[in-house]
């Protein structure tokens, strides 16, 4: 488990909570419920809100000191997908566990803060991952429009995006989602990854799986923001080929199965509506507040917006 603090097991709200010592499960299942009505009440709402997933920020207020959180609501699926849950872990287990597998990498990431799942035996209906905001970042394509005017910053986070896929694949792990708004700029530059369940199981980086990540980084930018140089995309390889100089024999074959992946995945999208690929999760939207739970001495009312 990442972050800061021991973690505890607790039951509130008909859910098995996992939560850092200083979070109160009965304020982590507020929190949930504060999600909830924000899901049930539509997309405009949350700060991503999807078929499979949806996310809130919700500040508690606290006797001990007021909280901005991130609640991702891993939605219930059915009964095999409940089974699956169980049998392998669920996506907020396997998300507190990619960030656990990050540590000591210099990899930026949001902090866990507590993992609950609701469900009986043999079986995970739906789980909640709560974690911490980035500082004043933003997701890769919220931040181009500023970094297409700003060169020297666009080209530093370039090489940065080429060493955290390099520093990943270096250590034996493999993100499986590198699409653009799993990726925040901060405001030093650095990358944070989200969507750390990608990185559970751990898969090792083959030769198949380089390529497609790669690829995935390359399309997207073909896709959004074609007016990238290419000599800024050429700073991404130059960095991943210094955390894993043993490639660079390879570099040419490498290249050209990038190339074709990437052709290919261009070829699929075309016509794609990109209407529903406006927000992004962890990344507050400025025209968005924050839903306030008061848990303040034991309560646990919540404030409209």
């Amino acid at each position: 488990m990442a972050g800061t603090g021991r973690f505890t097991r607790s039951r509130a709200g008909g859910l098995r909570i996992l939560h850092r010592d200083d979070l109160a499960a009965e304020h982590v299942a507020a929190a949930i419920e504060a999600h909830r009505a924000n899901a049930a009440r539509g997309r405009e709402h949350c700060e991503h809100w999807g078929p499979a997933s949806s996310v809130s920020r919700i500040a508690l207020r606290r006797d001990t000191g007021d909280l901005d959180v991130a609640v991702k609501w891993n939605h219930p699926r059915g009964g095999r997908a409940a089974l699956a849950e169980w049998l392998r872990g669920s996506r907020a287990a396997r998300a507190g566990e990619g960030a656990r597998l990050l540590g000591g990498l210099a990899v930026a990431h949001p902090e866990t803060l507590a993992i609950a799942e609701r469900g009986g035996p043999g079986r995970i209906e739906e789980s909640f991952l709560l974690t911490g905001f980035v500082a004043d970042a933003l997701p890769l394509p919220a931040a181009m429009p500023e970094l297409l005017a700003r060169p020297r910053r666009r080209r530093a986070v370039a090489t940065e995006i080429g060493r955290v896929l390099g520093t990943l694949h270096a250590a034996g792990l493999d993100h499986g989602d590198l699409k653009h708004s799993n990726l925040l700029v901060t405001t030093d530059d650095r990358i944070a990854l989200l969507d750390l369940d990608s990185l559970v199981p751990r898969r090792r980086p083959t030769w198949r799986r380089r390529v497609r990540a790669l690829g995935q980084l390359e399309a997207y930018t073909c896709d959004l923001y074609p007016e990238v140089p290419k000599s800024d995309r050429a700073r991404v390889l130059r960095a991943y080929f210094e955390r894993e100089p043993a490639l660079r024999a390879r570099r040419r074959a490498l290249l050209a199965d990038v190339r074709a992946w990437v052709d290919a995945r261009l070829a699929a999208w075309e016509g794609r509506d990109r209407a529903l690929h406006v927000y992004y999760p962890l990344a507050p939207r400025p025209a968005l507040a924050p839903t306030v739970v008061d848990v303040r001495g034991g309560g646990g009312s919540c404030a409209s917006r």
